[in-house]
């Protein structure tokens, strides 16, 4: 790479030519100049087009091109799910070169659905006679009844037994164990990684259990939350996926043998879970009286299950029962534990809710309207403005006495509270630790006219010391990263509006990737906008309600959010949801949305309870309640799932009615002269009505299908938004488009005479 080298052209003249254009006023300086500038933008333009002969570096604009070359068939690209051609098209040498076979189906599905994946040939798993000459010693046609931990892998991907033969269809998910047969093995749920490192590394973050008197939960929430497996990335196209390669819940028994053994002292096999160098949990625990958490060894951890009443008794005198499945922790009733932070993952269907993920594409769609400067590429996600006003949240990093970094949330809003209106703010929370604020009264935080307030889970990278040694580094404002971080907030907020009734920029709040527990509230004033982006209001553990009392222009913004019940009783300037999951859980019948003078635009959510507006404007959703529109001559319901009794606007292609609809009409058709009896019409609609309607995995926060619709819902739920996607909050996904990649992949791929079945593991 090239330094650049300002006036190259003009320093190539000899120097009695300068100094004679000097003398002269520099006019050749000044062409040359121009000149120099189209020479660099031919040389600019000759890196990409270098670049561009190469998938790994061109344009994705090219990667169509380049497939057509090798005569790929073009996918649908999935942009959530990072899904484009161009993994597709860089391997497809090496899926031609090992056509049919079943490290190339899984590679294959990997790379057009994103989903992790597992190839399983059953015809390797079929009970058959064995020919003497040709023994095969695996599958085991007998399971050992001593093995529990094998024994739990049967059914499943990695099923290491021998089954009867099974002859119905694969591809329809029918049948499994047959000889044309292979099942691809697919994993939905994502695994996210909450902390890193050990106290005192420079960068390191934990998350804290709550104690629940008999044990302790790993979900900073209290609520029970299985504990995931971290996913090891496979090096090779070679390698088939084994356990440790897919985002998994733990397993009680399979843990359990490997920590026997690092008991026991045995080297083989060596661990994959509870590795030395990057295990998939660790655990510090502060008794009472130290001052720093201490890292509990692997093996004083004991596996079983903890139920809601225990008392563990343990004559090791800091060992732990852990509970994987629940996501519980028990300690010995005379061990003095004041306080425990983790380190593990949890699952889920994407990035939806507070999350440790990347949510920088969020923070740059609030800076559109906020003045935070969005840093050039190569400084990816940061963001930094010196004018912007701009302090830290951690109980790790030590204030420097700068006023640049507080201990917790509230000691950073008061301070911002004291900045003059009109400023920018940004407080970044920069550990994922429990914040539970000790005030009495809930944390308000003040808005003045035109100012704007970014409170944002993140971290502020590590930059160099001028002039220290090298390796010196520090946190200092500026840039910040906005992932990595879950914060956690226990306590209610309040925000309020200081600016005049009458002005027109009445400033706005946002907050990103923070998980609130108790209740969001905006007191009577007068705030512009409040938006909630890549956020958790815990449902069941209060709310969001605008009070009444002004802020009759504020405009309220929920995207990518759980949300528990929103109320907002007195007019404000509109409500606008996208991509969530809003309501309590348990199907509760109370309002998701109870908002009967404000006009509401929602957009790819789902909604678990009912939802009244002054009018609606809805596309891809799920009114799992029923719908109350006060003006229902404006507004449209477009490609929702929309319940009988709803007060709806008008609707288009929404369900039951367009089945329905297109029922009757087929009723109607097939009828002899004169229209069918009222009482047929009737027995269709309460018929369609039973059969087309949500059916979800789970309804209570914490579960790792909280909100995904089952594989039994109806198709006209699962693939009835107006892309082709499924209804309601994780349209995002694209599940219908990347499993149509997978089939279009594999009816090229696929040995002729072989059937493949897609079988979703969660």
């Amino acid at each position: 790479m090239s330094l650049y080298m300002p006036e190259r052209l003009y320093k190539l003249l000899p120097a009695y030519h300068r100094n004679r254009d000097l003398d002269q006023g520099e006019p050749l300086r000044a062409l040359l100049a121009v000149i120099e500038g189209e020479l660099e933008r031919i040389e600019t333009d000759t890196s990409v087009l270098y670049d561009n002969w190469f998938i790994e570096t061109c344009d994705e604009w090219v990667v169509p091109y380049i497939g057509d070359l090798l005569g790929v068939r073009p996918i649908r690209p999935v942009e959530s799910a990072g899904v484009s051609a161009r993994a597709y098209v860089a391997n497809t040498i090496a899926y031609r070169r090992r056509k049919g076979t079943a490290v190339v189906l899984e590679q294959l599905a990997r790379d057009v659905t994103g989903w992790p994946a597992r190839a399983v040939e059953f015809f390797l798993r079929l009970a058959t006679a064995q020919h003497m000459n040709h023994v095969r010693l695996a599958p085991t046609a007998t399971p050992s009844v001593r093995d529990a931990a094998t024994a739990e892998l049967a059914d499943g991907p990695f099923d290491p037994y021998a089954h009867t033969l099974e002859v119905r269809n694969a591809a329809t998910r029918g049948g499994r164990f047959n000889i044309p047969n292979v099942g691809l093995y697919l994993w939905r749920l994502k695994s996210y990684a909450v902390g890193a490192g050990a106290p005192g590394d420079e960068s390191p973050d934990f998350a804290s259990a709550r104690d629940l008197g008999t044990h302790w939960a790993i979900h900073p929430v209290g609520c029970d939350a299985p504990l995931f497996n971290v996913p090891r990335t496979e090096t090779t196209i070679t390698h088939l996926a084994e356990e440790q390669n897919v985002p998994g819940p733990l397993r009680r028994l399979a843990l359990n043998a490997e920590l026997e053994r690092l008991r026991m002292n045995v080297q083989t096999p060596a661990p994959v879970f509870m590795t030395d160098a990057d295990p998939v949990l660790r655990i510090f625990v502060r008794l009472a009286g130290e001052t720093t958490p201490v890292e509990v060894r692997r093996e004083d951890i004991y596996l079983c299950e903890i139920p809601d009443d225990v008392e563990l008794a343990s004559p090791v005198p800091r060992a732990l029962a852990l509970d994987p499945a629940r996501g519980r922790i028990a300690f010995p009733s005379a061990l003095p534990v004041d306080e425990v932070w983790t380190q593990s993952s949890y699952g889920y269907s994407g990035d939806l809710g507070g999350g440790p993920y990347d949510r920088s594409a969020a923070v740059r769609a609030v800076n559109q309207g906020v003045a935070i400067d969005v840093s050039e590429a190569g400084d990816v996600g940061g963001f930094f403005d010196p004018g912007v006003w701009q302090v830290g949240v951690s109980r790790l990093t030590p204030d420097d006495g700068s006023g640049t970094l507080y201990g917790s949330l509230r000691d950073a809003v008061a301070a911002w509270n004291l900045v003059p209106p009109g400023r920018t703010g940004v407080i970044v929370v920069m550990d994922s630790l429990s914040d539970i604020d000790a005030g009495s009264e809930p944390l308000e935080i003040e808005i003045g006219e035109q100012s704007e307030l970014l409170i944002v889970a993140g971290e502020w990278p590590l930059e160099p010391i001028p002039g220290a040694p090298p390796g010196s580094v520090q946190r200092v404002p500026g840039h910040f990263d906005a992932q990595q971080i879950r914060a956690h907030f226990v306590g209610n907020l309040a925000v309020r509006g200081t600016a005049a009734a009458d002005s027109v920029d009445a400033g706005a709040c946002y907050l990103n990737g923070l998980l609130i527990e108790g209740q969001l509230a905006v007191v009577p004033g007068n705030l512009g906008t409040l938006g909630i982006a890549h956020a958790s209001l815990i449902p069941e553990r209060g709310g969001l309600v605008v009070a009444a009392g002004g802020n009759e222009r504020l405009k309220l913004v929920v995207d990518h959010a759980i949300c528990a019940a929103i109320g907002v009783p007195d007019p404000i300037g509109g409500i606008a949801i996208s991509d969530s999951i809003v309501g309590d859980d348990g199907g509760s019948p109370d309002l998701s949305v109870d908002a009967p003078q404000t006009p509401s635009s929602l957009a790819r959510s789902t909604f678990y309870g009912g939802v009244t507006a002054l009018s609606v404007d809805a596309t891809d959703c799920i009114f799992a309640g029923l719908l109350e529109a006060e003006r229902r001559q404006t507004g449209c319901v477009r490609y929702s799932y929309v319940p009988p009794g709803s007060a709806a606007p008008r609707r288009y292609r929404c369900q039951p009615d367009l089945e329905t609809a297109t029922r009757i009409d087929a009723l109607r058709q097939a009828a002899l002269p004169g229209l069918p009896a009222p009482a047929d019409e009737d027995a269709i609609r309460i018929e369609v009505a039973a059969l087309i309607r949500p059916l979800f995995v789970s309804r209570t926060y914490g579960d790792p299908g909280y909100g995904q619709l089952e594989l039994r819902c109806a198709e006209q739920i699962r693939s009835g938004a107006e892309s082709g996607a499924e209804m309601g909050a994780f349209e995002f996904l694209e599940q219908p488009q990347r499993e149509a990649n997978l089939r279009d992949a594999l009816a090229e791929y696929l040995r002729f005479g072989l059937e493949a079945g897609l079988f979703y593991v969660n």
